[in-house]
């Protein structure tokens, strides 16, 4: 809120964040298969590596903690127009509609989730406010009972 997050920009491969976040979270993702599907000629994008960085952490983190043990969790990138689309989709409950509108505002935790899973309710918010800052856009797509996709977009470098 008080704007004072400095990013040092620079032009970098979105799979240093990944590999990066993957090695943060190792002992979250060890119940779960994990696959990362990147193309092969992934152009670089903006960004401060260390807060995408976060961002990533922050997303798998969450793929994890909302999911069962044993279901997958898959990391994407793909080019669209001038950005690069980067999503991290699991195999948990999924949100509704309702929920999926309020995700990413300060302080909410869904309500099937509140007394489940521990946290503050700041980490969407907080992911939220560190891609719009790259001048990017996050979104979630869900459908429950199958799953949800947390996607950001970069701009491309």
């Amino acid at each position: 809120d008080a704007q004072q997050v400095q990013l040092h920009l620079e032009s970098a491969q979105i799979n240093t964040a990944i590999t990066e976040a993957i090695a943060e979270c190792n002992s979250l993702l060890e119940a779960h298969p994990l696959e990362v599907r990147l193309p092969p000629s992934t152009p670089a994008v903006l960004m401060d590596v260390n807060w995408i960085r976060k961002v990533l952490h922050h997303l798998l983190e969450n793929a994890a903690k909302y999911s069962e043990h044993g279901k997958p969790i898959f990391v994407s990138a793909e080019v669209q127009g001038p950005s690069l689309v980067t999503s991290v989709a699991d195999r948990g409950d999924g949100i509704d509609d309702l929920e999926r509108s309020m995700i990413f505002d300060k302080f909410y935790r869904g309500q099937s989730q509140r007394y489940r899973v521990q946290g503050t309710g700041m980490g969407l918010a907080i992911v939220k406010a560190i891609v719009e800052a790259h001048g990017g856009k996050v979104d979630v797509t869900s459908q429950l009972g199958v799953g949800s996709v947390f996607s950001f977009s970069l701009p491309l470098a």
